[in-house]
């Protein structure tokens, strides 16, 4: 039966102190913090205090080790609240008797992944106030944490939910939170990136999963980037969200280049145990944060570079200086940015010097062209030529015509590189640095020399050429001396001059050179030319050098003041002229590709570069004596340079300047020494015994040219030019008895004969020029031949190493003997005895002849008078020259026929006109030579001619009209008289 109201409340009131105590001995009520000792009134139900959860019907709860609740309500549920957080029973046969203890970390390690689940679910639930939720949170904490949790479950199973649901609904909420704290606790946190252009965009896709790997959503985080990027959203370096069920993908951007290190960060609840004497409680700690770092590099730009280097680094005319590069990215900078193409400029510098690398810069030349390449990636390579050079305008308006092909002037030109963000299109300035600013400056491996023409040189040494000569002359002294002398600055005149002999070699060695053009103080094949073939980096060879062609020549018939003068003047780089009276005497020319010594010479035997020929009318075995001079010169209309290169020369590419060495330069001089020619003449040809003979010397010019000798005077006042003291000369004549027949015939001979007797001897002194000097009177007292003969004596042969002025004086006058021909007929005096009828033999000549079909038949007719003695006669016909006897030419000798007066020679046949002579000779019966008569006598002369034309008649006209002119003239007059009258 049911029992009253008053029963109830009666049977509540037991009920409520049972519970109570059970509750204290299932430790289900807690006090308010954990500091509290006190307990609660035992009839206070707490879970009617505020806090949610369920009672269970009054009923005993046995467990396994003996502890019991015996007729208590079990109440499960949030016992209490620590700062505001829910806390639960975890020992649920304790009694509880209150919080004293300490709160801490779980630390349990079997036990620890369950604990923070629930202590997620805890957290989740914290605010949640309905009671089932928070009965089945205890439930679940008394399973999973406590040891006597299942029994107690069990327990309350069996004594029912007093005002709850059934146990299975109960179980079944139990089941939902614990998948609810399964998969929503976060147990792992991941976290990838990934680049989405280059290294400069990407993405960061952070990860929080459950035990089941499952993606987490409804966890907030915080994503912070620590390097030069920053996340797309928030144009910073940190940005925070919360996860959903898909994957999270936060977009960056590189703000430099380097590392960057990206943290996620989340908070999870953490699980706390009250450790206590009695009841230990499970509640929630301040949340744990869980971090997750990940590195990787990114690039927001790069530094390209380029390596370059000059195609050819020496180029000529016709050629553009052509680049070659290879495109690089700074490592400092990180790698070519993948889909990046950059373009850089160039600048071609003009220098006139040769740059130096580290030193000159490109203040230090001149702007000519520009040029733009592009590369796409670390090791791309372009070419630059021509076609992609652009000239720049101050340059051409300076140098008109110049073109890259056709660059003005010798010089180096640098290429320079430039890149810069401003140089790339819009859409890849990205990529560079924003102040990026590369620059190769001036290096060596950029500069080519252009040559655009070689520059020749010559200079000459005619001491060189001679230096080995040893070749003697042997004077009038009989003393054997070097035929060629090399005088040089320290000689008494300090002149520059080699004296040679008359008909000596000549010779002159030339040094062809080539200006340093590249400056890099040595003369090699970079200073030359080259052919077609040889154009290019490393074609550039002594072999393909082109072939320049050198002209020289000898000027001489110059004075010792002309080239003293002159060489002054060419030490002191005056211009140097020559002077009208000079003499072209030979020219030579060669042609080579090498620098060198060349040796030029008039003896093809020496095996010369050039060999000197002598210019028309010149005789180089008889030069003219004075001072002479080489001259050289290297023109461009002389050389062949199109054919060898390819390159029309034109006004503003001539292959070199003209080189031409002017006359009297150093060692360049040379002195033909005066060998003077001598004749004589007697005054009487034949004389009587006790008459006086005289005889005149003749001191001629072997060459018409010659000069005479000079040194300068001495004792001149300071500053004064000294004037030219000539050369004072001695000469020497002997006359000799050849035979005491005064009709004795003399061979000419170029020695004195051993039979002719020494009669006479005189001295001319003083001789200072060319001319007749007459010797005085000598009396001939003997009948006989006779004959003068002559010899130049110089007196210079102690002088010429203490006088400077005889020094100067000896070499220019030959040091051979000089001396005539012994038995010259001019020389010849002939003493007869007074009484003796002399022997006369002389000849007739036809006179005039006319030639007769080309030809003259000439003869001569013998005369003879008191020559009992004659038996053979000869003739010998001469043919006459315009110059002295010296140079006539003997035609025949005819044989001998009987000397009988009136008698013919024999008919001799000449096809040439001109003037002829004949020379008898006649001898007696033993042979001996009786007469010989003189050469170019009137009367043994004979004229050929031409035939003259027949008359036309013609020339009656002008006599018939000065017959009529005379005529008229009478009339006038007679007219004129008749007015008169």
């Amino acid at each position: 039966m049911g029992s009253t109201h008053s029963d109830r409340h009666w049977a509540r009131t037991l009920a409520a102190a049972g519970a109570a105590l059970a509750t204290l001995a299932a430790g289900l009520l807690v006090a308010g913090t954990a500091d509290a000792a006190t307990m609660r009134d035992p009839f206070e139900r707490s879970i009617q205090n505020g806090n949610p959860g369920l009672w269970t019907n009054v009923g005993t709860i046995t467990f396994s080790n003996g502890k019991k609740y015996e007729n208590m309500a079990q109440s499960l549920g949030v016992v209490d609240r620590v700062n505001g957080k829910n806390t639960y029973c975890i020992e649920a046969d304790t009694l509880y008797t209150g919080t004293t203890g300490d709160w801490g970390d779980w630390t349990d390690e079997r036990t620890k992944p369950d604990a923070q689940r629930l202590a997620w679910l805890t957290d989740r639930h914290n605010g949640d106030r309905d009671d089932l939720t928070q009965a089945a949170i205890a439930g679940l904490i008394h399973q999973k944490l406590d040891p006597m949790g299942n029994e107690y479950l069990n327990g309350l199973r069996q004594l029912g939910w007093a005002d709850g649901p059934s146990w299975d609904a109960y179980t079944a909420k139990m089941n939902s939170l614990w998948t609810e704290a399964v998969n929503g606790t976060p147990t792992d946190l991941d976290m990838q990136y990934r680049y989405t252009t280059g290294k400069r965009k990407g993405l960061v896709t952070p990860s929080i999963t459950n035990v089941n790997g499952v993606e987490i959503a409804g966890i907030q985080y915080t994503a912070i980037l620590n390097g030069p990027a920053v996340f797309d959203q928030t144009g910073t370096n940190t940005i925070s969200g919360t996860t959903t069920n898909s994957a999270i993908h936060l977009p960056w951007t590189a703000t430099g280049n380097g590392k960057v290190t990206v943290s996620v960060l989340h908070k999870i609840p953490k699980a706390a145990r009250l450790s206590s004497p009695n009841q230990d409680l499970m509640g929630l700690s301040d949340p744990e944060t869980v971090s997750k770092n990940i590195t990787f590099q990114v690039q927001a730009n790069f530094k390209p570079t380029i390596e370059s280097n000059q195609t050819d680094h020496r180029i000529e005319y016709g050629h553009a200086p052509e680049d070659d590069l290879t495109w690089h990215a700074d490592p400092t900078g990180g790698d070519w940015i993948a889909g990046a193409t950059v373009k850089a400029t160039g600048t071609l510098y003009h220098f006139a010097k040769k740059p130096v690398e580290g030193r000159t810069t490109v203040r230090d030349g001149v702007k000519a062209a520009t040029a733009t390449a592009a590369g796409d990636r670390d090791g791309a390579t372009s070419h630059v030529d021509a076609s992609s050079i652009t000239m720049d305008p101050g340059f051409v308006k300076a140098h008109p015509g110049a073109s890259p092909s056709s660059l003005p002037a010798t010089g180096w030109y640098t290429w320079v590189w430039e890149i810069t963000p401003d140089m790339q299109d819009a859409n890849m300035r990205q990529y560079l640095p924003a102040d990026y600013d590369w620059s190769d400056n001036v290096l060596e491996a950029e500069t080519t020399l252009h040559a655009r023409s070689m520059q020749p040189t010559i200079t000459s040494s005619v001491s060189a050429a001679y230096k080995h000569d040893q070749s003697k002359v042997t004077g009038a002294d009989g003393i054997e001396r070097p035929a060629v002398q090399i005088g040089s600055a320290a000689a008494s005149d300090k002149t520059d001059v080699v004296y040679l002999e008359k008909g000596g070699v000549i010779r002159d060695q030339v040094t062809l050179g080539v200006a340093d053009i590249n400056g890099d103080g040595k003369t090699d094949t970079a200073d030359w030319l080259h052919t077609k073939d040889g154009q290019g980096e490393g074609w550039e060879t002594e072999a393909n050098q082109i072939t320049i062609r050198v002209n020289g020549a000898l000027y001489g018939g110059m004075t010792r003041e002309q080239a003293e003068q002159a060489q002054k003047d060419a030490a002191a780089g005056k211009t140097v002229e020559l002077p009208k009276q000079a003499v072209k005497l030979a020219t030579t020319t060669f042609t080579t590709n090498r620098a060198g010594d060349y040796l030029l010479s008039s003896k093809k035997g020496e095996k010369p570069a050039g060999v000197w020929k002598a210019e028309n009318g010149i005789d180089l075995t008889n030069l003219p004596s004075g001072y002479a001079t080489f001259v050289y010169d290297i023109t461009n209309r002389d050389q062949d340079t199109k054919a060898q290169t390819g390159i029309e020369p034109s006004r503003d590419y001539p292959f070199a300047k003209d080189v031409h060495e002017a006359p009297f330069s150093k060692d360049e001089t040379i002195m033909g020494r005066l060998t003077p020619k001598l004749d004589s003449t007697v005054s009487s040809k034949e004389i009587k015994a006790g008459e006086t003979t005289v005889d005149r010397l003749v001191v001629a010019k072997t060459n018409e040219k010659d000069v005479w000798p000079t040194y300068p005077q001495s004792n001149v006042t300071e500053g004064e030019t000294p004037k030219g003291t000539p050369l004072s000369l001695d000469f020497h004549g002997v006359l000799y008895k050849v035979s005491d027949d005064p009709a004795a015939a003399i061979e000419q001979t170029d020695t004195v004969p051993d039979n002719a007797v020494k009669v006479h001897e005189t001295d001319i002194k003083d001789v200072t020029g060319f001319g007749t000097y007459s010797t005085d009177s000598f009396t001939l007292t003997e009948a006989g031949t006779y004959a003068w003969h002559w010899t130049m004596t110089p007196s210079l042969a102690g002088d010429q190493n203490h006088n400077p002025l005889a020094a100067l004086a000896w070499r220019q006058l030959t040091h051979g003997k000089v001396q005539h021909a012994f038995g010259l007929a001019s020389e010849i005096v002939r003493v007869r005895k007074p009484d003796t009828p002399r022997c006369e033999v002389s000849t007739r000549s036809q006179g005039e002849v006319t030639m007769e079909n080309g030809r003259a038949d000439l003869h001569d007719e013998l005369l003879l008078r008191n020559c009992e003695q004659a038996a053979k006669a000869e003739f010998e016909l001469w043919k006459q020259t315009n110059g002295d006897q010296s140079g006539d030419v003997l035609i025949t000798v005819t044989g001998k026929v009987d000397a009988k007066d009136g008698i013919h020679s024999p008919t001799v046949t000449v096809r040439e006109t001109g003037t002829y002579y004949w020379r008898e000779k006649v001898y007696d019966q033993t042979g001996r030579l009786v007469s010989y008569g003189d050469a170019r006598k009137p009367n043994e002369t004979v004229t050929v001619k031409e035939k003259p034309l027949a008359s036309t008649g013609l020339g009656v006209l002008p006599a018939a009209l000065a017959g009529m002119l005379l005529a008229g003239l009478g009339a006038a007059f007679a007219l004129r008289n008749r007015r008169r009258a």
